[in-house]
């Protein structure tokens, strides 16, 4: 039999009260989201700016799902089985955050840099697309490495109890950072605080993204105390990275059916959400130069940052919706698996009435997250119809509250899945310490529940967590309650493939578009020669990187009608969700 996981002290949380407790906990999700934020409300525009055709940016944006794909498992494998002395999740996150922060700092004045080695301004051109470029792909992954171990020391730290209060803080940190992040982007950043900074407004934000997510990841690490993995599960450590990545590509490929109905809702959603995530922005900011602003406008010497500006307004109120929708929406749905109390509360006869109504009409979750597709399809779908800045924006804003929803449901989702194969195990786990099941071993009957007076024959490796200063390694502690993170880990991977997969399919249909409806500038064509790039380069400033011919098709706006159909194929994934077995 595997050898079971060894530990030494017990996970703990600075604070008083339970919610300062949560909110140092998920603190670092703010800086984190802050930095998310401003890389999706400027780095398109910047590319762009830069001299690069929409079709090729569009391709860029494959470092998002690429490096959630690889990162992400990677490093869980890596942090799951570290034996330092801080933990096993707190040293990636600090690492990780300085290098998103360097490499902030180099996107941000790419120019500068590239400037002290090349001097030829063609080559100079050629050149800082390409450091910026790699900049991003450096920032992505860097990034995946911090998400991924600021969403693992909450399942570490909180006992299975507190798992759906910690997801809910979580998700209003991740609401605050982009609503912060949104804010500071429409503000004029060279106007408040000059030229310290930077003389641009995205290169103050890059500034500010740096300090931002060191602070709260260093905010999170000094308020938690990890407990310490002295020796990995399995004899001798045999079970390495290669054998936990392979045992998810299996688990990917036979799932549970449950499971692998909320995956395939979860990735057409994706579908649809990918170019509202990483374009909106963009559109906002080029719907009101192409039919509303004076042409003058477009000759601004900081496009770049009226454009950023422009869209992070319009992304204020929706991550504002959406901070009201997470804190307000789970009042109104019905839980999963809602079960009568056996406590009543006495309100008022007046208010117990109405409670009563509402109660009776609250949709359970399953009908909530299709309603949400349909929605965000009934919003997108007149994208192409924009002609002002204030449609644009209603549109947008309109799209945080199903955008609230997609960020919540299929999490709960998958908690009550997991949870209902974590209660009921397979006991054949010998061959990798891991326990798992697939939809083989449910059609084949190997998967069979264990009755509670079976159980202590099943050696499983439960990770006890105990939250106060006594004896963690007591035999005598209640196993209720406790989390192994076993079954957790792997299907929560498995979702995350499910999430980044579509990004794939949404910057390859991207790419298709704006190949053929925007393929490039006249201003910005292929070719040209050395004398004629320090015009390019000052036609890139002054707005060219547009396309402001207000008769022809915007190709941000079919993108997200195109995922606007997407999401309405989700919704039907989504209502078979409630007949799968």
């Amino acid at each position: 039999m595997p050898q079971a996981a060894s530990w030494v002290g017990s996970p703990s949380i600075k604070g008083r009260t339970e919610s300062t407790r949560m909110a140092l906990l998920t603190f670092s999700l703010v800086g984190l989201q802050f930095t998310w934020g401003i890389e999706m409300t400027y780095c398109t525009p910047y590319l762009l700016q830069l001299g690069l055709t929409k079709s090729r940016t569009s391709l860029v944006w494959i470092a998002g799902p690429l490096s959630g794909l690889i990162m992400q498992p990677i490093v869980g494998v890596i942090a799951d089985r570290s034996r330092s002395k801080w933990g096993r999740r707190r040293p990636f996150m600090i690492g990780g955050s300085i290098v998103v922060a360097a490499c902030l700092l180099v996107l941000g004045w790419t120019s500068e840099v590239v400037g002290i080695f090349v001097k030829n301004e063609e080559q100079k051109k050629s050149v800082t697309i390409a450091v910026a470029v790699l900049s991003i792909y450096a920032v992505d992954f860097a990034i995946n490495v911090v998400q991924a171990c600021c969403r693992s020391l909450i399942v570490d730290t909180l006992p299975i109890p507190q798992q759906q209060a910690g997801s809910a803080w979580a998700s209003r940190m991740t609401a605050i950072g982009h609503l912060i992040g949104y804010i500071a982007g429409s503000i004029d950043m060279v106007s408040i605080f000059g030229t310290t900074f930077g003389d641009t407004q995205f290169k103050q934000m890059t500034v500010i993204a740096a300090a931002s997510l060191l602070t709260a990841v260093s905010v999170t690490s000094y308020a938690v105390k990890e407990r310490i993995l002295v020796s990995a599960r399995g004899s001798d450590d045999k079970a390495g990275a290669i054998q936990v990545l392979s045992q998810l590509f299996k688990t990917t490929l036979d799932l549970p059916p449950r499971i692998q109905a909320i995956c395939w809702a979860q990735f057409w959603a994706w579908i649809g959400w990918f170019p509202f995530l990483f374009y909106s922005t963009t559109w906002v900011g080029e719907t009101y130069f192409r039919y509303e602003a004076p042409k003058q406008a477009s000759q601004s010497k900081d496009t770049l940052g009226d454009v950023g500006r422009l869209g992070s307004l319009s992304l204020v109120i929706f991550s504002s919706i959406t901070f009201l929708s997470s804190v307000l929406l789970p009042f109104g749905v019905k839980p999963p698996d809602n079960k009568k109390s056996t406590f009543t509360p006495r309100p008022p006869p007046g208010v117990a009435a109405i409670l009563s109504k509402i109660t009776k009409v609250r949709p359970d979750l399953q009908t909530a997250w299709m309603i949400s597709h349909l929605m965000f399809a009934a919003t997108m779908i007149f994208a192409p119809l924009a002609r002002s800045l204030r449609f644009a924006t209603l549109l947008v804003a309109i799209c945080g509250i199903p955008w609230a929803v997609t960020c919540w449901a299929p999490f709960a989702f998958m908690g009550v899945e997991i949870n209902r194969l974590a209660m009921n195990p397979v006991t054949n786990a010998r061959a990798t310490g891991v326990t798992m099941i697939t939809s083989n071993s449910i059609r084949n009957g190997t998967y069979q529940p264990v009755s509670t007076s079976d159980r202590d024959d099943v050696e499983l490796n439960v990770l006890r967590l105990n939250h106060r200063e006594t004896d963690s390694d007591s035999e005598d502690e209640s196993s209720e309650g406790a989390s192994t993170g076993e079954l957790a880990g792997i299907y929560l991977g498995v979702l995350n493939v499910y999430t980044t997969l579509p990004q794939f399919v949404g910057t390859f249909i991207s790419w298709i578009v704006f190949s053929i409806f925007e393929p490039g500038t006249k201003t910005l064509g292929e070719g040209g020669k050395a004398e004629n790039a320090k015009a390019k380069i000052e036609a890139a400033r002054d707005g060219e990187w547009m396309n402001l011919d207000s008769d022809t098709p915007n190709a941000i706006a079919i993108c997200l009608f195109i995922g606007a159909l997407s999401a309405l194929v989700a919704a039907e994934a989504t209502r078979r969700l409630r007949f799968v077995r």
